[in-house]
């Protein structure tokens, strides 16, 4: 009895581990972030929160939306300015699904817009990789190294140039549905 317990227990949970990055299932998440860039004379400091809602298409493949919340505060400035965005994403997982650490690769390409008086507008895309550690089937904590592109009158100085950054994200995805293998 023990022994056919067992095997239903680890059939049953054997599913659930399979669950994690397959055609059909939905991922809900996000990240958070900080970072200091020096553009000439220029330090600015950021903190953001990106959270995300996407479809694996096929397995190991995600699409999906993500909204930008960015605060920036230039050094010696008295006000720090905010901008909203809105990003499609596409991220590939390059393990398998069954393990406990798989990788990840995540780009995005969109755009925002300041929520001050200017209403400047500006464009952005990122690339990032790192792992994700499943602490459950359906959870997972993520940590990833970035690189980040912004232009356009809300991001560009004088010169025109665009501000690019590297750093460090912090994320938090949940994966939801079926997605089980057929």
């Amino acid at each position: 009895m023990k022994k056919v317990l067992f095997a239903a227990f680890l059939l049953v949970s054997s599913n659930a581990i399979f669950a994690q990055v397959n055609k059909g299932q939905f991922l809900v998440g996000g990240n958070a972030g900080f970072n200091s860039s020096k553009r000439g004379d220029e330090k600015l400091t950021s903190f953001w929160v990106s959270p995300n809602a996407g479809y694996f298409f096929i397995d190991k493949l995600a699409g999906g939306l993500r909204l930008n919340f960015t605060s920036d505060k230039a050094k010696g400035a008295e006000d720090a300015y905010t901008s909203f965005g809105i990003a499609p994403f596409v991220r590939y997982y390059f393990l398998d699904a069954a393990q406990k650490v798989n990788v990840f690769a995540d780009a995005s390409y969109g755009f925002d817009k300041e929520g001050g008086d200017k209403k400047e507008s500006g464009n952005q895309y990122t690339i990032s990789a790192g792992p994700a550690i499943f602490l459950s089937p359906n959870t997972a904590l993520e940590f990833a190294l970035f690189y980040n592109s912004k232009g356009g009158d809300l991001h560009e100085n004088i010169a025109g140039d665009r501000r690019n950054t590297f750093g460090l994200n912090i994320g938090f995805q949940i994966h939801l549905g079926g997605g089980g293998k057929k």
